[in-house]
């Protein structure tokens, strides 16, 4: 050990036990709350303590020099390729020796006690680890924040400001390749985890977790997940429905992952929708022209994206594997009795079938449960309709809607859900709620002050231009579903009980001169 320096051995044995967090610059780290990161030792590797600060900075590239001289020198202690200034704590690291410098032989490398000026500095943050656990009693856990290994053009975080590396396009693509099929070498070197156990996180194929998993399991942070049956009418949360309409494009492997990011984001229940497409739409309708993968007509797009009865056993099994509930807008009477087999609690009368009247009696005389009603393009007359209709129902989930995509701001009328709030006064069965078309979470926020008890959000995986709703729905393979599920439970702590008593955190209150 007399080759490593007493002051890197001394901020390694600060950490003893504890985990190991290497800091790069992918997109991915703007989902990951760094700010609540847990006690360990933080790596960062070239610049990238220009985003989270970190103990041990190591870099090889003069570019990267030049960042820090540029940005300042914020890391603890550094392993640099190049010297820097005399008054920056560092050690300037020696040359791979020759008869070691080959890339076959990083493996070979990362055993030797040395550290070398590696290019590929990745292996230098290992082998670090590496020292940190030589004295410890159990194996360490070493997690890889912001390596995504992406040559798109959003490759970096937003947090990393300039790119100072100056490679081309296709530089770029070839070193990322070739540190992506190193660093998959180390995650099987260290697979026993006698040693090391290597997490990575992101939404790479060997990622053990995604940035919202990290965030709620390791970091402690985001929306907690319910878990068994879920209180339908617990007064004291909120429900977000994670509204998926279409947008498992009657894909299985697709459903399946809503469902799970769905889930991992916080989402309370899931919702789909269901209807006979043949006679829910006249045969003009059908043969209309509508481009999609299934065919050039709208009859060709339904079939392909309907949920038959295959996608709905995976569905109700999917759900019930990872203990979330799920309901669904049903369009029609066809599709109600091929759903009732699985018993639902919930059932949508989505704002599309305000007009179907017969439908909705028909339904309100066989199913008794809950009715999830949303009111867009209708007016007061449909409210006084479903509280006729769905009179002898257990609840009526009424849900304010603007039948709009995207909604505008100036056409949220968010009040709405106000007034609904008011008649849930007088009656009970009444749970008032909001079904968002609109951008972003403040329209959310704003119904949750306003009372609501229920939200829907639409969400999709990724952009998929021919399918309807698609540009108002937030993104499951981002973090975009999970910040508003923040965002929501922010503003549901904000509200409060709406009871007035002095709380323990006032206080400056003059005294009244006698």
């Amino acid at each position: 050990m007399e080759n490593i320096s007493p002051t890197l051995q001394n901020i390694v044995s600060k950490y003893q036990g504890k985990p190991i967090f290497v800091i790069g610059k992918g997109p991915s780290l703007d989902a990951i709350d760094t700010s609540a990161l847990p006690e360990g030792l933080i790596i960062n590797l070239n610049d990238s303590e220009r985003i989270v600060p970190g103990d041990v900075a190591i870099f090889s590239a003069n570019w990267v020099r030049h960042s820090l001289q540029e940005h300042g020198f914020r890391s603890g202690y550094y392993l640099a390729g190049k010297p820097l200034p005399e008054e920056v704590s560092h050690e300037v690291l020696a040359p791979t020796p020759i008869e070691l410098d080959h890339e076959d032989m990083n493996v070979l490398r990362l055993e030797k006690e040395e550290f070398f000026d590696e290019s590929f500095v990745l292996l230098n943050a290992i082998k670090l680890a590496l020292l940190a656990q030589k004295d410890a009693a159990e194996p360490l856990d070493v997690y890889f924040l912001g390596f995504d290994f992406s040559t798109q053009a959003a490759s970096q975080t937003t947090k990393a400001g300039t790119d100072w590396s100056g490679t081309n396009a296709n530089e770029r693509a070839a070193i990322i390749a070739a540190q992506e099929h190193e660093f998959k070498q180390f995650v099987h070197y260290f697979e026993k985890a006698d040693r090391l156990r290597l997490h990575h996180v992101g939404e790479a194929s060997y990622s053990e977790f995604t940035p919202v998993a990290f965030n709620r399991t390791i970091c402690g942070v985001g929306a907690p997940l319910a878990s068994g049956p879920i209180d339908l009418k617990d007064p004291d949360r909120v429900l977000v429905v994670a509204e998926f309409t279409n947008n498992h494009l009657g894909d299985p492997e697709r459903l399946v992952e809503m469902i799970e990011r769905a889930k991992e984001a916080g989402a309370d229940l899931i919702k789909v929708q269901k209807r006979d497409v043949d006679s829910f739409y006249t045969e003009e309708q059908l043969n209309s022209y509508y481009y999609s993968p299934f065919g050039k007509t709208l009859g060709d797009y339904r079939r392909g994206v309907e949920l038959n009865d295959e996608m709905l056993e995976l569905l109700d099994a999917t759900c019930k594997k990872h203990d979330i509930e799920w309901f669904c807008s049903i369009l029609d009477y066809p599709s109600y009795e091929a759903l009732k087999r699985f018993n639902p609690r919930l059932i949508k009368i989505p704002s599309t079938i305000s007009n179907h009247r017969d439908y909705q009696k028909a339904l309100s005389e066989d199913y008794t449960g809950a009715v999830v009603v949303s009111t867009g393009y209708t007016e007061q007359e449909y409210v006084d309709h479903v509280m006729d209709t769905y009179k002898h129902n257990e609840a009526v989930y009424l849900l304010h809607c603007i039948s709009a995509y995207p909604t505008p701001r100036e056409a949220c009328n968010i009040a709405v859900v106000g007034e609904y709030n008011a008649l849930a006064r007088e009656d009970k069965r009444i749970i008032p709620g909001y079904s968002s078309h609109d951008i972003g979470s403040v329209g959310c926020m704003l119904a949750v002050a306003s009372g609501a008890k229920m939200l829907e959000k639409h969400v999709k995986l990724g952009d998929v231009d021919w399918v309807h709703f698609d540009k108002v729905a937030l993104d499951l393979r981002t973090n975009e579903f999970a910040k508003f599920i923040q965002d929501v439970r922010i503003a549901e702590e904000m509200v409060g009980s709406g009871e007035k008593k002095i709380l323990d955190c006032e206080h400056h209150k003059y005294a009244v001169k006698s």
